[in-house]
């Protein structure tokens, strides 16, 4: 049985296999974070803010699920002075002024 003719015939792209490696990826849409990721040594590479895309200075954490965060978006619960991450914080602004909670003192609170 012969095979069917091509119904597109000549108007169809070339459709050919390409393969994508580590070297191509570095250069696409993230090309930063893969070229540190692929390029520099295991531990020189910096931590990014769980919340954002800037870079963290590893020096504040989440007290609640251990993100690290940069300066912006770390948040300080009024009530035991841990430090909370935007997801984990609660934010109450029904006052003058907002009060943030973490998560473990607005069980308590509510």
């Amino acid at each position: 049985m012969p095979k069917r003719g091509c119904p597109f015939a000549d108007a169809a792209p070339l459709q050919l296999k390409v393969r994508v490696g580590q070297r191509e990826l570095s250069r696409g849409v993230c090309a930063e974070r893969l070229t540190r990721e692929i390029f520099e040594p295991a531990g020189a590479a910096s931590g990014g803010c769980s919340s954002c895309v800037r870079a963290a200075d590893g020096k504040a954490a989440c007290g609640q699920c251990e993100r690290a965060l940069c300066g912006r978006c770390v948040h300080t619960c009024c009530s035991c002075g841990a430090l909370a991450c935007p997801l984990c914080a609660l934010v109450d602004c029904s006052d003058i002024q907002e009060k943030v909670l973490c998560a473990s003192c607005a069980v308590f609170e509510t």
